[in-house]
């Protein structure tokens, strides 16, 4: 019989893109599949959206209450029976043999967690008009390396990757049953008010190795109510971000100082995995003053400010002097490392740096994309049937041959 494959979809007051994450998991051929989508108590036609599908791979579960965002995932991982289990936001995607695919590495390879280079997608809603409908999907590659957990672990603690894209994750990967029930704390598994950067930090102190894909089987999509892009993006008023401070419940780590940084809320997120965990835990020390260096030199014009104070807070708790110089720390090779994560270039972008690498078409609409259920497809197709040669060459005759392909 199949293993079993979970897929969670979190969700609040985003029926607009909802519908559209859903049926990229839907169109899983997987037979032994099951999507859950948690509705944090919204206030518009979230359950409609699950309703109207009536699937019998499809679950609706709701707390009843408003809960935080890490209360929200506990309640939905909770849910989660056997096998392998993922997350995904509810304006990211899946690619439509992405189930098959994991399992198969996972067979393949005999590892317990399966991650991947993900593609990214920006919705015509964003904030930021500039780079609304921006799809960008990689180099082609299709080469899987099968990663040692503390390399990859001590790399990001001195932040010589980003954020934690490179590490085994729930979000945006598939991770087995067994290796979250060992993560399980005082019966909460996210003891972070992080939860994508601590469940990372959590599956790669409890798996030696795990499969890491440069084929992109994720799609992570950026929308007007994406937490991530509200705190760190200069342009929008940060709502989402403002809703998720108040209702958090989870202290942060003694002498880190919550502020919109990346590198901040990593390296705080290992701090609270140290406390619930300090014996697994224990080999591993977060380079603070590197962690602290890149949150200001990644800091924008909307986040400046914060980050220099918090900066300036936590420079003190941990003694360090701001103005010695820090040591450089040597970047992985762009060649090795793929296209960046959506959230990298989100990470790029605001911080004014160009990271113009791999496969990108700006304003995806023009092709006929207008969701992230369009944009799998589309990236899907292209990395089966493409080079990336011909895509550079062929840009004015790519409409015509993307209709072709999948009848737009």
């Amino acid at each position: 019989m199949l293993e079993k494959f979970t897929i969670i979809i979190p969700t609040r007051d985003r029926a607009e893109t909802l519908a559209a994450t859903i049926k990229t998991c839907l169109r899983q051929r997987y037979e032994n599949l099951e999507i859950i989508v948690s509705d944090n108590v919204s206030s518009d036609n979230t359950k409609a959206v699950v309703e109207g599908f009536a699937s019998p791979r499809l679950r609706y579960i709701n707390p009843g209450h408003r809960l935080s965002m890490a209360g929200h995932f506990d309640f939905a991982l909770g849910h989660a029976t056997e096998g392998f289990v993922m997350c995904i936001g509810s304006d990211d995607g899946v690619m439509p043999d992405a189930v098959e695919y994991a399992s198969a590495l996972a067979r393949q390879h005999g590892v317990d967690a399966v991650s991947c280079r993900q593609a990214s997608y920006v919705w015509p809603n964003f904030m930021d008009q500039s780079i609304a409908g921006r799809l960008s999907f990689g180099q082609l590659r299709d080469d899987v390396e099968i990663r040692n957990s503390k390399e990859w672990i001590e790399r990001t603690l001195n932040f010589k990757a980003p954020y934690c894209f490179d590490l085994p994750n729930l979000y945006c990967g598939f991770v087995h049953k067994r290796v979250l029930d060992k993560a399980y704390k005082n019966g909460r598994y996210f003891n972070s008010i992080t939860p994508d950067a601590y469940a990372a930090f959590a599956t790669a102190i409890s798996v030696d190795r795990y499969a890491f894909s440069h084929k992109s089987f994720v799609i992570a999509g950026a929308s007007s109510k994406s937490n991530g892009a509200s705190a760190m993006h200069p342009v929008g008023a940060g709502e989402e971000f403002k809703k998720f401070n108040v209702e958090n419940d989870i202290e942060f780590s003694a002498g880190y100082v919550n502020c919109p940084s990346f590198e901040i809320a990593a390296g705080e997120a290992f701090a609270k995995l140290a406390e619930m965990f300090p014996e697994r835990c224990a080999p591993y020390k977060v380079n603070h003053a590197a962690m602290l260096k890149g949150a200001l030199d990644n800091a924008n014009e909307r986040t400046r400010d914060a980050v220099k104070a918090a900066v300036a807070q936590m420079a003190a708790h941990f003694s360090l002097d701001l103005s010695a110089p820090v040591p450089a720390i040597p970047k992985v090779k762009r060649g090795q490392m793929g296209r960046p994560t959506l959230g990298e270039s989100l990470h790029g972008y605001v911080a004014g740096l160009r990271t113009p690498r791999g496969i990108e078409i700006a304003r995806s609409w023009d092709l006929g994309i207008q969701d992230v259920d369009d944009a799998a497809l589309v990236a899907h197709v292209l990395s089966q049937g493409f080079s990336a040669d011909q895509i550079t060459t062929t840009r004015s005759t790519l409409t015509k041959r993307l209709k072709r392909k999948i009848g737009l």
